[in-house]
């Protein structure tokens, strides 16, 4: 990507320039949720929806990159700088990087709905996958300087994980308490990314790999 004012290139994998006027500076990544519409609207009934009108006639109803997702030969759109064969290239993960540290979690080790409690540069940190739901969040599980551990909340049809220690429920795609002796508490929200394997390890070669349990 690269912005209207200096024209300089960026790359969004790390928010970094890599040439023009600003190369060298970091964009401060901010927190995003990747899941589905219908997700996100019980979660935050009152958003507001990016018009689809834009004159472009582009289909929003299908995804251009489809055919680009099945051919495994396809392999972005420059030679690879790191070849890393712990997973195929073309599989997905979710990505974590903090301080010196970065951490791979690929779909294929995770079950159709993972509640994971890991941590990364001392942090303590808990990662919620939905394949069916198509969600991926990253949330800083500790609370009043206490690490939480979190399992499946036991609510068929919705994503809901719960803390071993005080047993309360929370809402998994916001990180939001709603049930227990810490309802109203947030955890922290911690910046991640869904990425091709080939994509992350480019830019992150010494990154860790959750193989499932560790």
């Amino acid at each position: 990507m690269f912005d209207r004012q200096s024209h300089s290139l960026w790359t969004h994998i790390t928010g970094e320039a890599i040439s023009g006027k600003l190369e060298g500076r970091v964009l401060e990544a901010i927190p995003s949720t990747h899941t589905t519409w219908e997700e996100w609207k019980k979660a935050n009934p009152t958003t507001l929806l990016l018009s689809k009108d834009d004159g472009s006639g582009r289909r929003y109803d299908r995804d251009p990159y489809e055919d680009y997702y099945q051919d495994s030969s396809k392999i972005g759109l420059a030679p690879q700088k790191h070849r890393d064969v712990r997973i195929p290239p073309k599989d997905q993960v979710v990505g974590i990087k903090l301080g010196e540290e970065a951490k791979a979690f690929p779909f294929r080790y995770l079950d159709n709905f993972s509640i994971i409690n890991d941590q990364l540069s001392g942090v303590e940190i808990v990662v919620i996958y939905s394949r069916e739901r198509k969600t991926a969040v990253v949330f800083d599980r500790t609370v009043n300087g206490k690490a939480l551990s979190f399992e499946n909340g036991d609510k068929p049809g919705e994503l809901y994980m719960r803390d071993k220690e005080t047993g309360t429920l929370w809402l998994a795609l916001t990180g939001e308490a709603v049930e227990g002796r810490l309802k109203g508490t947030s955890l922290r929200q911690i910046p991640s990314m869904m990425a091709f394997w080939f994509g992350w390890v480019d830019y992150f070669p010494e990154t860790k790999v959750f193989q499932g349990g560790k």
